[in-house]
């Protein structure tokens, strides 16, 4: 009897043996492998400890010099839950009690189970986790501690532990107090001694870390939203199921406003109330709603109609009525939308796209409104594409030229200076307007290399004309994106002493809508003037502020739009608003050009206003540099003539 029962604790001891996840075995004192696990890759009778090894508690060498393995007598314990080699293999007969004392200490959670799953050991850690004592966890239902809900993760361990004998659960495990911890199992049920052993490990403060850094990975930090990944994820999965969602893409008009007078600290917390109020109307639509970034929003309504859809964002719009409260202040803001529908087969990023650029369709047409992507759109969207293209290679060809359009003294109509005007030439030769191509290069973050294009261009030009002893005053025009560029003025520079054009006859064009694109563009300016350049403020008289500016800004030249000039001779309004100012600018010692003149009296009307020079078809058309090379040398000639 008594080795029948010394061979059922051996055979308990090989299910613990074989429920550890680390290789282990059971040897004898000379370090035989009685019995050992799949994670040993040894036979039984192998040699795993060196000859005479000691196996006192502790670490010993093995058998091949290298590997170490923690020795640990089944009469000893230590707080150690490293690889475990069970020793001393005279003692198997030891007391029932060894199993428990063997796993008493250390981290790790050691509990057995019979067949009906009642608990029949559990040592110290298990208890202390679960706040049990050993006598009320003895003979529990270990299927009470999980919550009432997990019938499935219990039918497939069950299943498992029935067809395999091993089973990995991770199961939240209810405490004496009613809380909950997250335990990972490691169960192995022998058929032998018909018990389940099973060691354990809490996971709980591990979860939850994992779930912050999968919140972090997957939401937009400012707003909780859905990040731009988990939107196209999810996008994408309703595509895949066989959805056809909708996407509104949203961006908010004169958000930069805000930042530039209150700060970003008052932008995020806009951006975060506006995440709010989407997420608010989200509900009623059955909605994602995600943050890409900056000010653009993203919702997607995943199986919908564009009429669905519409209706969303008139609500939406509608939304916006509400002002938002930033620093005690009341703040009226509003969106632009973009729609996309989508189709069988339809591409996330595709959609995503398409109701971007609808978006950017309504902000063109006015802000404060929605734009739905259909086939028109499509084929402006091609035409950007196609045209954006075009530009890059012909900026990488070197396929950037510059037209010259004069400007004249009146009365006599002497040209006196040239705006430099940028065109695209094709291969075939044929010459494209900015009209064609400028809106794409802007949007495209294409300009400042346009520009320094033109700019080095026209200075070569300029040179030129210095060369046949033709001075005169170039004209370059200089974009927000430019100006923005930060080594825009030591550029300019850089180009002046390469071409050997005097700064003093270069003027730098800018309109008042660049002025006002950021506060930094004012101390650039000034540091171009420093350069030895003038500024010239185009297109002036069309902006909300310009009189206010005209005294502020480093400017020299003032050029009236021709917008005056149309209704110059038959609107009595219009002659005396251009009057006063012309007046106003030779006041505060601007010279001034007028744009846009195309007939004789409209220049008649000009002269008597008081301004003298003018610029215009009546007098020139752009024109390549060549003409205007020989433009300019047969003035020369002229007047030579006329002094002889």
């Amino acid at each position: 009897m008594a080795d029948h029962t010394r061979a059922l604790q051996r055979e308990a001891w090989a299910a613990v043996v074989g429920a550890l996840p680390v290789p282990a075995a059971l040897v004898d004192e000379a370090g035989c492998v009685l019995v050992g696990n799949r994670w040993l890759g040894v036979e039984d009778g192998a040699t795993l400890l060196r000859h005479n090894a000691d196996v006192a508690p502790g670490l010993a060498f093995g058998a091949d010099g290298a590997t170490r393995w923690r020795v640990r007598p089944l009469d000893k314990t230590d707080d150690s839950e490293a690889a475990v080699l069970l020793a001393t293999a005279e003692r198997l007969h030891a007391s029932d009690h060894l199993l428990r004392r063997f796993f008493s200490s250390g981290e790790s959670l050691f509990v057995v189970y019979d067949q009906a799953g009642r608990v029949v050991e559990s040592n110290k850690a298990w208890e202390n986790l679960l706040g049990y004592s050993a006598d009320e966890v003895f003979g529990l239902d270990s299927w009470t501690l999980l919550p009432p809900d997990d019938l499935t993760t219990r039918a497939r361990v069950e299943a498992d532990l029935r067809d395999h004998g091993r089973a990995e659960p991770v199961f939240q495990m209810r405490r004496a107090d009613g809380s909950f911890r997250l335990v990972k199992w490691a169960l192995h049920f022998d058929t032998t001694v018909g018990r389940c052993f099973g060691i354990g490990r809490d996971i709980t403060d591990e979860d939850r870390i994992a779930q912050e850094l999968h919140r972090r990975a997957t939401t937009d930090e400012l707003t909780g939203l859905a990040n731009r990944s988990t939107f196209v994820d999810a996008l994408s999965e309703a595509l895949a199921d066989g959805a056809l969602p909708s996407v509104m893409f949203m961006d908010l008009d004169n958000f930069k406003v805000i930042n530039d007078s209150l700060g970003h600290h008052a932008g995020d917390i806009l951006l975060a109330a506006l995440g709010r109020r989407l997420d608010d109307l989200a509900v009623s639509h059955d909605s994602l709603v995600g943050r890409l970034g900056g000010d653009e929003f993203v919702v997607m309504l995943r199986d919908s109609t564009v009429e669905r859809a519409i209706g969303a964002a008139t609500e939406t719009i509608e939304a916006m009525e509400e002002p938002f409260l930033l620093h005690g202040r009341s703040v009226q803001m509003h969106l632009s939308i973009g729609i996309s529908h989508a189709v069988p087969g339809a591409d996330a990023d595709a959609l995503l796209g398409e109701a971007d650029t609808a978006a950017y369709e309504a902000k063109e047409r006015g802000r404060a409104q929605f734009v739905v992507f259909d086939s028109q759109l499509r084929d402006t969207v091609n035409r950007r594409f196609n045209v954006e293209a075009s530009l890059r290679t012909a900026l990488d060809e070197d396929r950037i030229d510059v037209m010259f359009q004069p400007i004249v003294q009146l009365p006599g109509r002497g040209v006196v200076g040239a705006e430099a005007l940028v065109r695209l030439r094709s291969h075939d030769g044929a010459i494209s307007s900015p009209g064609q191509f400028l809106d794409v290069a802007f949007a495209a973050g294409l300009m400042p290399r346009i520009g320094r294009r033109v700019l080095e261009l026209a200075l070569k030009a300029g040179r030129e004309l210095i060369d046949a002893d033709r001075h005169m005053t170039l004209s370059v025009n200089l974009s927000a994106s430019e100006l923005g560029q930060p080594d825009i003025v030591d550029y300019v520079a850089s180009a002046l002493d390469h071409s050997g054009f005097p700064a003093e006859d270069l003027l730098i064009e800018i309109t008042e809508s660049v002025v006002l694109a950021t506060d930094a563009t004012i101390p650039v300016l000034h540091q171009l003037r420093e350069l030895g350049l003038r500024i010239a403020l185009d297109d002036f008289g069309t902006g909300f502020s310009s009189l206010a500016h005209l005294r502020q800004l480093p400017i020299d030249v003032v050029k009236i739009d021709r917008s005056f000039v149309a209704d110059l001779e038959r609107d009595p309004v219009t002659r005396a608003l251009t009057a006063s100012l012309i007046d106003l600018c030779t006041t505060l010692q601007k010279d001034v050009v007028v744009e846009g003149i195309e007939t004789a009296d409209q220049a008649s009307a000009v002269e008597q206003l008081g301004a003298h020079r003018a610029q215009g078809f009546l007098f020139h058309r752009p024109m390549p540099f060549a003409e205007l090379h020989g433009l300019v040398t047969n003035a020369n000639r002229v007047a030579h003539e006329l002094v002889l």
